[in-house]
């Protein structure tokens, strides 16, 4: 019998293959049926699609047919032919075709290791994840990892081959894909398998079991619970092996007969080992009924060689010949050296047991002849994987070559696009000095302009400062001259005028003595003096305000308005109401007073370019108010200067009230409210 450690192992990369994810299914069906086909060793299925996507009008299904056709080589082990189909589909590819391409660098990485070059394999598994790179297509960046991980297997390296898995443990964690977190982990499994650490497998199966089986992932907990059977058959526990078989039958019900036929014959081989051969032939049978039904001649044929085991035991040692000889006939008629030579070999166990020493010679005989034409095949495999590595290396080196000149074309692009950026660079940076240049010159020329416009208003402003100068000071002289004719009236021409009365007065007694006519003329001249000390006193009062006490209040105000008007610097507005009637003079003096001072302050300390006069007489109050747009003051801080409180004096002479309303740079409004009496 065969080597069944061998089998089992391959029952458990059957069962793992059978689960291999898709890719990109929902968004191309075409890719998920390829992925189906391949990952089910199906390749004659292959080459019909390939057959049928070549013919196809989109360029993307067309290549996956050239990817189709290298897949139906490699199942068919023509792997020199895959090589070249593989290079053809490599020229032609599109590079945004990602799935296409990685999908191809893994079969290359597959084919290398098939052909005893499974550092070759790490190498073209290394370019596949490498387009892969940013997490495109995690499914087939995990499928890579685990090719990787088998070239490295192949290479004894086992603890990187653990490692690659670990790697690719860590990508489904971070992508959160469940799935491929069990496939990965039946990959340690297997690894663990080959190993003989069957412990350590028992746990990776059994664990994916239980996380597979919880999140509905039915097709990876089935594979889990079959290399659980496979773990439980290497380590003798044939009953549980049996049982595990039986409840993955019993899951998978009528789907998948290439897989059920494999469980069958698993099956079969337990019991054989338990030395049930009835239950045994009847497994077995069940295993090449379903290879039959989907064309598994293969299958069938390594299964019937432990169903005719079983018969021999049973002592139907007719039958099992009968079969033997089937098999046998059917190795010679597909060419399968390897079966030919195990069969011969039991067939000579079984005539040298039987007695029939002639026949078992021959097949001694044919099965020597057989293993000198398997050392020969071997021999020209390994010539063939020799042109294979011919080819590729000679591919690569193609491809060092080609990748050498598009350095060297890149380099020249480069100098090239490095001499046109300088250009611009020069370019740009004399644009960019132009600009300067033009608008610091602009600039210059602005600013020159700008101390022209400030100088003249400088100009201006000193020009302003000297007219209001010049106001204040004629308002100021026509004042001081008004107070000091008055005062020369009032004090010396007023005072002569008294002592001349006084004088008179002291003759009064010896007027007495005159005769009466001169009496009359000396009260005449008596009264005389009174009225011309009364007029002296007059006119030194009227003295005070000419205007006012000849035309009233509102002319004496628009005079004193256009005295202080300046054209283009200060605009002045004086509106009265309800002085076409005469006031009291003496009201009528305070209240221009009033209005002068605060005129003589604006022009003094406001710097304002609008003032605006208010006089209104309303029964029983008059209000003033005196509005300017100067600079301000804060009112409530600053303490009243003596123009203001010459203002308020005034204003409580006469029982008015005075509010001060000002912001620094928002003007000042002074009011003042007089109660009148009619």
């Amino acid at each position: 019998m065969k080597h069944w450690s061998t089998r089992c192992f391959a029952i458990c990369l059957a069962v793992f293959a059978l689960t291999n994810p898709s890719i990109a299914s929902d968004a191309w069906p075409s890719f998920d049926r390829f992925t189906t086909c391949f990952n089910r060793n199906q390749p004659d299925s292959l080459r019909a699609l390939a057959q049928e996507l070549r013919a196809a009008s989109d360029p993307y299904d067309r290549h996956l047919g050239i990817l189709a056709l290298a897949g139906a080589q490699f199942r068919s082990d023509d792997l020199a032919t895959c090589t070249r189909t593989l290079d053809s589909l490599e020229r032609v590819v599109a590079r945004d075709a990602l799935a296409v391409r990685a999908v191809a660098q893994r079969i290359r990485s597959m084919l290398m290791s098939a052909v005893g070059d499974p550092e070759r394999g790490v190498l073209e598994a290394d370019r596949g994840l490498a387009l892969l790179k940013g997490g495109k297509l995690p499914e087939e960046e995990v499928a890579l990892m685990v090719v990787r991980a088998e070239a490295l297997t192949q290479l004894d390296d086992l603890d990187a081959a653990l490692q690659q898995f670990a790697e690719a443990q860590r990508l489904t964690s971070a992508a959160n894909y469940l799935r491929g977190e069990c496939l990965v982990r039946i990959g340690l499994g297997n690894i663990r398998y080959k190993q003989g650490r069957y412990d350590e497998a028992w746990q990776d199966y059994l664990r994916t079991f239980t996380v597979a089986s919880a999140n509905g992932f039915d097709k990876v907990a089935q594979s889990a619970l079959g290399n659980l059977g496979g773990v439980a058959t290497m380590t003798g526990k044939y009953d549980l092996a049996v049982h595990l078989y039986d409840s993955l039958l019993t899951l998978l019900g009528p789907r998948s007969p290439e897989l059920r036929a494999r469980l069958h014959g698993q099956k079969g081989y337990v019991l054989i080992e338990m030395e049930d051969y009835s239950a045994a032939v009847q497994s077995c049978k069940r295993s090449i009924a379903l290879s039959d039904s989907i064309g598994d001649l293969r299958g069938s044929t390594d299964v019937a060689h432990d169903l005719a085991y079983a018969m021999w035991q049973l002592g139907e040692r007719d039958g099992a010949m009968r079969l033997m000889h089937q098999m046998l006939a059917t190795a010679v008629q597909r060419n399968w050296a390897e079966q030919q030579q195990y069969i011969h070999l039991d067939l000579h166990d079984w005539y040298k047991e039987l007695g029939r020493s002639e026949q078992a010679l021959l097949h001694m005989s044919r099965y020597s002849a057989l293993s000198d034409s398997l050392s020969r095949v071997r021999f020209s495999q390994q010539i063939a994987h020799s042109e294979i590595a011919f080819e590729t290396e000679r591919k690569e080196h193609r491809i060092a070559e080609q990748d050498q000149a598009l350095r060297i074309a890149e380099a020249e692009d480069r100098r090239k696009s490095m001499q046109r950026n300088l250009s611009i660079a020069l370019v740009a940076v004399l644009l960019v000095v132009a600009v300067v240049l033009w608008r610091s010159l602009r600039i210059r020329r602005k600013l020159a302009a700008h101390e022209r416009e400030l100088h003249a208003q400088r100009v201006d402003e000193l020009m302003h400062q000297q007219e209001i100068k010049a106001i204040n000071a004629m308002l100021e002289g026509q004042e001081k001259e008004r107070d000091r004719v008055a005062k020369d009236l009032h004090d010396r021409l007023g005072s002569m005028l008294s002592a001349i009365k006084h004088q008179v007065g002291a003759l009064e007694h010896e007027v007495q003595l005159v005769r009466a006519d001169q009496g009359t003329q000396y009260t005449k001249v008596n009264r005389m003096l009174d009225e011309a000390v009364g007029e002296v006193r007059r006119i030194s009062h009227d003295m005070i305000a000419v205007t006012l006490s000849r035309f009233g209040l509102s002319k004496a105000l628009e005079d004193l308005c256009d005295t202080v008007r300046l054209n283009g610097r200060l605009a002045v507005e004086l509106r009265v109401f309800g002085l076409e009637q005469r006031m009291d003079r003496a009201l009528e003096i305070v209240v221009y007073r009033m209005v002068q001072e605060l005129v003589s302050n604006v022009l003094k300390h406001a710097q304002a370019t609008e003032l605006s006069v208010n006089v209104t007489r309303e029964p029983g109050r008059l209000s003033v108010m005196v509005i300017d747009d100067g600079k301000g003051f804060d009112a409530q801080a600053q303490h009243a200067g003596i123009g203001l409180g010459n203002v308020r004096a005034r204003a409580s002479a006469i029982g008015a009230v005075v509010r001060v309303d000002s912001t620094p740079g928002k003007g000042t409004t002074v009011s003042v409210e007089c109660p009148i009496v009619e």
